[in-house]
């Protein structure tokens, strides 16, 4: 296909429809770690007036019976889904009572690892199955690291965008072959450019000294293999922008050992089977059975593609007792889960809708824009510079490895994306008849010319002014964020 990114949106412009930019289903996904008013993890019981997590399909829970998960259905504008969003987390402020809602990626003061609650569920087979899944995630990573939060941001290609680009490129191939492919070339353009979403939505720059354990073991780890890297990794501290997707945060060193492939859909489902095939010795060591109780679903790299640590995974609708492996193989790809957005403290909802807006240009810029496959030396490349960004993004000058062109300042990059997101925000604008788009990329690109204005800067500046810890700045921003969710919704 001559896919080039000028060229699709000139034949947009032409046939004067901007409408296809909008067409599409957006869902979210936000997690949060219920709290006391004095900042520590609440240890009671998932709320009774949210109904069984296991049947409600908007309000749940996630690692642990304290965490808090907020889902959205997929819905038809991105208007839509952040009202959603702003309805059940009204919902969730009021069933809390006492309690408040995290507004950090990072987790808040946590207890030794043995009071740390895992989620539980009702009997059964699938309830059982949940909680032997969620206590082998404690046995291998830890339950501190599972406490970490963030935002899912997922996201379907429209059916008339589909017609469109499927009718001027490749009408004759299979549409539901050529859908995959779209969503193959936006993936792959999404590994290569997220460094720029950590730049710019990074909101996780410190964290609590009860999760220390968790940083000094990866510490230990860089210290064994690669030593000369741990002065320059314990810099995180001066320039970090999200220890969420950094290797301190969700992460996992033997699944970093490891490459899935986005180049093809039968290669990524391959290439999570082998995981989920391969026997591990270190998890072997950890046991599935100890005493008549089961630790975890097998010692396999994965127990479940779920396990797979990546900042996108390609999903599917379910039908009953199929995994997500099976269910591509079976209809291709449904969505993407962009799995990159750290909770924003300083939106009532984690997340906000001018964010959401940027997130919508963006995924349409990886969509229209040539994308190569990715081979094994790109691969490290570019989950370098995911790193780079998320440990070093506000150190002044920063540069990151373009592949071809070799280093480039992460400002001189982000100008010359900013051009096209502009672009696409321009003919969205247009259609719509007002500037919505347009003044949202001119925000954003602020952040670039001034890392001042990044969150994650505002997060370290507002702690030192405040004389505030980590705590401190969290339960007063929860506070905050409670007192005018309410506000917002009724004002929306």
């Amino acid at each position: 296909m001559d896919w080039n990114f000028e060229k699709i949106l000139r034949m947009i412009s032409n046939k004067g429809d901007g409408g296809l930019l909008l067409d599409g289903r957006f869902g979210l996904e936000k997690e949060s770690v219920r709290i006391t008013q004095e900042g520590d993890m609440a240890l009671t019981d998932h709320p009774a007036v949210f109904g069984d997590k296991f049947t409600n399909p908007y309000i749940t829970t996630d690692f642990s019976e304290s965490q808090i998960e907020i889902i959205t259905p997929p819905l038809a504008t991105i208007d839509e889904t952040y009202k959603f969003l702003v309805e059940k987390q009204l919902e969730v402020e009021n069933g809390l009572e006492d309690e408040l809602l995290w507004p950090l990626s990072m987790p808040p003061r946590l207890p030794e690892e043995d009071k740390i609650p895992i989620a539980k569920f009702q009997s059964g087979k699938k309830g059982s199955e949940k909680e032997i899944y969620r206590n082998g995630l404690a046995l291998r990573y830890g339950k501190k690291m599972q406490l970490i939060s963030g935002i899912h941001y997922n996201y379907s290609l429209g059916e008339k965008l589909i017609d469109f680009l499927h009718d001027n490129f490749d009408s004759t191939a299979d549409k539901d072959g050529f859908k995959n492919q779209l969503y193959l070339i936006l993936t792959r353009n999404y590994l290569r450019y997220r460094w720029l979403l950590i730049y710019l939505f990074g909101a996780s720059p410190a964290a609590d000294r009860t999760y220390d354990p968790v940083i000094f073991q990866e510490l230990r780890i860089v210290r064994k293999c690669c030593p000369e890297c741990c002065t320059r990794l314990k810099d995180y501290k001066r320039y970090a922008v999200s220890l969420r997707v950094s290797r301190f945060g969700y992460s996992s060193a033997l699944q970093r050992k490891y490459t899935v492939s986005y180049n093809s859909l039968v290669g990524y489902i391959n290439d999570i089977r082998t995981l989920l095939a391969t026997k591990s010795r270190k998890y072997e060591r950890l046991e599935i059975y100890k005493s008549g109780t089961q630790l975890q679903l097998n010692s396999n790299v994965l127990q479940r593609d779920s396990e797979y640590y990546s900042s996108v995974r390609f999903k599917q609708t379910l039908e009953e007792n199929e995994t997500q492996i099976d269910a591509l193989e079976k209809r291709g790809i449904k969505y993407i889960e962009l799995r990159i957005l750290d909770l924003n403290p300083y939106e009532k909802t984690g997340v906000g809708l001018n964010q959401l807006r940027f997130m919508h240009v963006f995924v349409l810029y990886c969509l229209f824009s040539c994308s190569e496959l990715i081979n094994p030396e790109e691969y490290q490349i570019i989950n370098a510079n995911h790193h780079a960004a998320a440990l070093f993004g506000r150190r002044d000058g920063l540069k990151l490895n373009r592949t071809q062109g070799g280093l480039i300042p992460l400002r001189d990059w982000s100008s010359e994306i900013f051009k096209d997101l502009k672009a696409i925000a321009w003919l969205i604008d247009e259609y719509l008849g007002e500037e919505l788009y347009v003044p949202v990329i001119d925000v954003e690109y602020e952040k670039v010319m001034n890392a001042g204005l990044l969150p994650s800067s505002k997060i370290i500046s507002e702690m030192a002014e405040n004389d505030e810890s980590f705590i401190d700045f969290g339960v007063r921003r929860a506070l905050i964020n409670k007192n005018i969710c309410r506000e917002v919704l009724n004002a929306y």
